[in-house]
């Protein structure tokens, strides 16, 4: 089904198989090891290749709420 979000952005990682993604009108491919990254208003829709199904995970955030991810923010010790 085609969905958008208020406020969320979603991280895809493709843990196995094919398929492809349609966001926005524009067709993406996706195969084991694909990650993206998809904007809250953005549209989009899902769909398994025939051959092999996909199995994907869907991390779901705040927009742009990581705002320190370099390797000044880690605490070590």
């Amino acid at each position: 089904f085609v969905h958008s979000h208020k406020e969320n952005e979603e991280i895809y990682g493709i843990l196995s198989g094919n398929g492809k993604a349609i966001i926005d009108g524009k067709e993406i491919s996706l195969s084991t090891g694909d990650w993206l990254k998809i904007a809250p208003a953005a549209k989009r829709q899902f769909f398994a290749s025939d051959i092999s199904g996909i199995t994907y995970i869907c991390i779901q955030v705040k927009e742009n709420s990581l705002e320190h991810f370099t390797a000044e923010d880690a605490v070590i010790g």
